[in-house]
């Protein structure tokens, strides 16, 4: 009988050989176009995502997973393992985590659920240093005393070609949408220590947007350091691999990786996102 079984939500964007060789549960949020239903990373992945989005005059809508979903993945888990812990998509912007405490509530046995306040690449990167730290024995509440340190330290900021989804969506509030709408006005936004979107700065062109990215990099980061940064994207990876090669040549001590962001997150950004996300390795 194992002793932790790790679960996460598909906002992760975990690659599937990953999941499957580290034997991670991935609990599907949900894309709906009209009525017709899709599990995120099952039923449509990214490039078919966007494929659609840009020729369907259905917009998408998004939903997260039932309480019967969660009961099911945990009760499963649990009768072949001692412990479960879930590490899921920010409760600031989804009610995905608030969904999986109501579960584990249902269920009899030992479950942590913890609110990443992120998504994405930092989500997955906090999955990461929790399967590797089952795996080298660490117990349960040492892997989640890490990701709670991982959590504080996590920065996310990013440029969207426009705010209509995120407002659409919920995610942004009107105010801080019509920022968008002024005339050459790219803002950044960030995801705040609750796991909340807002605009940070208002910042004219994409061009001087894509600059500030690489300021506040300076700014927040050292060559003392140990950083690890994801450059995310949505339908625009060449625009992705220029910004990572740029952070390559000019931080060294920054470890860097790409993520797309999948259906559920890009309903709410659209295409042409470009971000940057990052926290420093205080361990290893």
């Amino acid at each position: 009988m194992s002793s932790l079984a790790i679960v996460t939500d598909s906002t992760a964007y975990l690659p599937h050989d990953y999941v499957q060789q580290h034997g991670v549960t991935v609990v599907p949020l949900i894309v709906n176009f009209g009525q017709q239903t899709y599990k995120e990373g099952i039923d449509i992945l990214a490039d078919q995502f966007y494929e659609r989005l840009a020729s369907d005059p259905v917009m998408p809508t998004t939903s997260q997973p039932s309480v019967g979903d969660f009961v099911q993945t945990f009760e499963e888990l649990l009768r072949t393992h001692d412990q479960v812990l879930a590490v899921l998509f920010s409760s600031g912007l989804s009610g995905t985590y608030q969904t999986a405490q109501a579960a584990a509530r249902m269920v009899e046995g030992d479950v942590t659920i913890i609110d990443s306040r992120i998504t994405s690449y930092p989500l997955a990167e906090m999955v990461r240093e929790a399967v590797r730290m089952r795996d080298e024995g660490y117990g349960k509440e040492e892997i989640v005393a890490r990701i709670h340190e991982m959590i504080a330290s996590v920065h996310a900021y990013f440029v969207v070609d426009s705010l209509d989804h995120l407002h659409r969506g919920g995610r942004l509030s009107k105010a801080s949408a019509l920022v968008g709408s002024l005339l050459q006005i790219k803002p950044i936004l960030y995801v705040d220590s609750e796991g909340k979107l807002d605009v940070f700065e208002k910042v004219r062109t994409r061009r001087k947007a894509v600059e500030r990215l690489l300021e506040l990099l300076r700014e927040q980061t050292s060559p003392g350091q140990k950083v690890r940064l994801g450059v995310i994207y949505s339908a625009n990876r060449d625009d992705a691999e220029d910004l990572r090669q740029r952070i390559e040549n000019e931080f060294p001590y920054v470890e860097t990786s790409l993520s797309e962001l999948g259906p559920v997150i890009g309903t709410h950004t659209g295409p042409g996102v470009l971000a940057i996300t990052f926290y420093t390795v205080s361990w290893a």
